[in-house]
């Protein structure tokens, strides 16, 4: 899954490069793909009021008690057209930072693209506090095409295989939380199949062991 980044400098409207970074980003160049699933991680900046050279521009707002918001929509006034939004968000440990997902594969966003290869929204970041509305950002974006979504084209005398049935056909090299003790099947040159799995002993320690199963 594809993982964006936005710095959003909250006293100007604007996205920057970093944390400590004055470069402002244009929001037209955002990876922003139809189809596609975005991992985000939104830290909200305010600028400091000190002149030393070198030090670092900005802080980073501590998001404690914020409900964090985002939507793509038409740019209008309410009601206006919502193509994708996230309204569910986690802070990190240190409430650094907010994240979350946002899906760019909805039938809004795919009625906005109709036959073109580029699309304009509006992108909205915002945060409630103790009942009161703070809107950070409002830009102009551009929605692309991604790759297809249709699903893989199996080729000629082949058999598709989906994961969930791989999940159960097959044992994961890592072992399975879900199912402690799974095992696989080893068979006989003579066709007696042994089922290889491990077990716990009582010391603590774990053993493999192999049950006849026929």
């Amino acid at each position: 899954m594809a993982r964006l980044n936005l710095f959003i400098d909250t006293t100007s409207n604007s996205l920057l490069a970093g944390l400590a970074s004055p470069l402002q980003v244009n929001p037209a160049t955002l990876p922003l793909w139809f189809g596609d699933t975005l991992s985000l991680q939104i830290y909200l900046l305010n600028t400091t009021n000190s002149s030393l050279f070198g030090s670092n521009p900005y802080t980073v707002i501590n998001n404690a008690g914020l409900q964090l918001f985002l939507y793509l929509d038409d740019g209008t006034i309410a009601p206006g057209v919502i193509y994708t939004q996230q309204i569910t968000w986690q802070a990190d440990p240190t409430n650094s930072y907010f994240y979350s997902t946002l899906s760019l594969n909805t039938m809004a966003l795919q009625t906005l693209l109709g036959t073109a290869t580029t699309a304009n929204a509006s992108l909205k970041v915002g945060y409630v506090q103790a009942g009161l509305q703070t809107t950070v950002l409002s830009v102009p974006v551009t929605i692309g095409v991604g790759i297809p979504s249709s699903g893989l084209v199996v080729p000629p005398g082949l058999t598709p295989l989906s994961v969930e049935v791989a999940n159960n056909l097959f044992v994961h090299l890592d072992g399975n939380p879900n199912n402690p003790g799974q095992g696989f099947y080893l068979v006989s040159p003579a066709g007696k199949k042994l089922l290889v799995h491990a077990i716990d002993n009582q010391d603590g320690t774990a053993s493999l062991i192999a049950d006849p199963t026929n």
